[in-house]
């Protein structure tokens, strides 16, 4: 038991290692070079190797209670860093599936769906299947479905939504919970790894931000800010095409025994899969549910 304590300990030391401490202190060197060398002298090596060998020469740093608060404050900063990126995350979790219904995220979401109208128009008319192709090709580089967000991630997640509907009758948000509690622990291994890049993803997004807060005074932060935000911007999109992907994939498998074990006898084909919703939805605008009486 001590032995597996102790693993347990070591994984999440190191998960709390790589998700606060590290990126932290990376973010702390730089908001300390940028204290000590500001916009002007920005990249001047032999400045700031002078202020680290006077810091060095402190006698505060010379003693072992100096060397310990020190090292505390700045494993202290990382993870303060670190928490404010993790709940960054969330924020830009929030914006990346916002629906777009207003003025800014409204104009992007009429942007994106003009661009899918098109790239639709240009898959009907094409003239040969090579054009046909091709056509088709940059229409599902947009959405698979028809856009209607201000975000491809956005647009690629409310797509799992679309087609379930269209292709079982099944409402996702309603069957979800239910779905989740009868699927393999693979199944739900592999679904929380693609939801954890995804959130991965989303903190990398914070880091961009914070990189770029920094830029005001400190101007290298500025170029780290830009290849972060791509950075996050290229593993959001791969983390949820993959969460997407996986979500319809347990509904392809699974959907069914859902459906048999709330007694919708059958395949599962719209019709029966209606029965599935209206059953898990238990909506009190649902006239054969007892709440609409």
């Amino acid at each position: 038991m001590t032995g597996f304590l102790g693993e347990i300990g070591g994984k999440l030391a190191d998960r709390w290692a790589a998700l606060l401490a590290l990126p932290g202190f990376l973010f702390l060197a730089a908001a300390t070079a940028a204290a000590v060398l500001g916009q002007r002298d920005a990249v001047s090596y032999p400045d700031m190797s002078r202020q680290v060998s006077a810091w060095a020469a402190s006698p505060a740093l010379k003693s072992t209670g100096g060397a310990v608060l020190v090292a505390a404050a700045v494993l202290a900063g990382s993870v303060f860093a670190g928490l404010v990126a993790t709940a960054g995350g969330k924020l830009v979790e929030i914006l990346w599936t916002l629906p777009g219904h207003r003025p800014p995220a409204r104009w992007l979401a009429d942007w994106r769906r003009k661009r899918s109208k098109d790239a639709k128009e240009r898959a009907e008319t094409a003239a040969t299947p090579a054009a046909l192709d091709k056509a088709i090709r940059q229409a599902n580089r947009i959405c698979v479905i028809e856009a209607d967000c201000p975000t491809w991630i956005g647009d690629r997640l409310r797509a799992c939504h679309v087609r379930v509907s269209k292709t079982y009758g099944l409402d996702l948000s309603a069957i979800w919970p239910r779905l989740w509690l009868i699927v393999p622990d693979s199944t739900r291994t592999e679904l929380g790894a693609a939801q954890d890049a995804l959130s991965s993803a989303a903190r990398l997004g914070a880091w961009a931000f914070l990189y770029l807060l920094l830029a005001a005074w400190w101007w290298p932060a500025f170029p780290i800010a830009a290849v972060v935000a791509i950075s996050a911007a290229v593993k959001g999109r791969m983390a949820a095409a993959t969460l997407a992907d996986l979500v319809e994939a347990t509904v392809d498998l699974h959907g069914g025994e859902l459906a048999a074990q709330l007694g919708v006898p059958g395949p599962l084909t719209p019709a029966s899969g209606m029965l599935v919703t209206l059953r898990t939805g238990k909506s009190r605008w649902d006239p054969a549910s007892p709440m609409a009486n």
